[in-house]
């Protein structure tokens, strides 16, 4: 009897920690600068790491720059890169939100609140390494909303 061995999916932790630090350092720049165009931009370097995984932003820089530089290394671990991905993807949603009420009404105090909610949990995920978006996903696939990670497991928190 044969038995199909699924592959187990790695994923660049070092990359997804750049990319929180990228997150953490403009959400938090632009509102100590009262700049909602860097929120604009970070929404943008967010939804095309989003929307097109292998040219985001932050991906480009990381692969062409840092890496070649040997300014950072990668740290491939076994991990689905989905979960990250929807974390991204509900973190450009909460940006775009902002965005949009810090340009289009006079409801600023909400448009930062969104921008520091961002700042905020990509801060935990940088500093602590908990994952909220990840760990919504784990759960919303338990419930059968989300599609289940490509490995036997479930969250598990790695820390730093």
């Amino acid at each position: 009897m044969f038995t199909t061995r699924e592959a187990t999916p790695l994923y660049d932790a070092r990359l997804s920690k750049f990319s929180q630090a990228c997150t953490f350092v403009l959400t938090g720049l632009a509102f100590v600068l009262h700049l909602p165009v860097i929120v604009l931009i970070t929404t943008v370097l967010l939804a095309l790491s989003v929307l097109v995984p292998a040219f985001g932003p932050y991906r480009l820089v990381y692969r062409h720059i840092l890496v070649p530089l040997r300014i950072l290394q990668p740290r491939m671990v076994e991990d689905d890169p989905a979960p990250h991905r929807f974390a991204q993807g509900v973190a450009t949603v909460f940006l775009l939100a902002s965005t949009l009420v810090l340009f289009l009404s006079h409801a600023t105090l909400l448009g930062w609140m969104l921008d520091l909610i961002v700042f905020v949990l990509s801060g935990i995920n940088l500093f602590v390494g908990f994952c909220l978006g990840c760990f919504v996903y784990y759960h919303l696939g338990r419930l059968g909303i989300m599609p289940r990670v490509r490995y036997k497991g479930s969250f598990h928190w790695r820390g730093v």
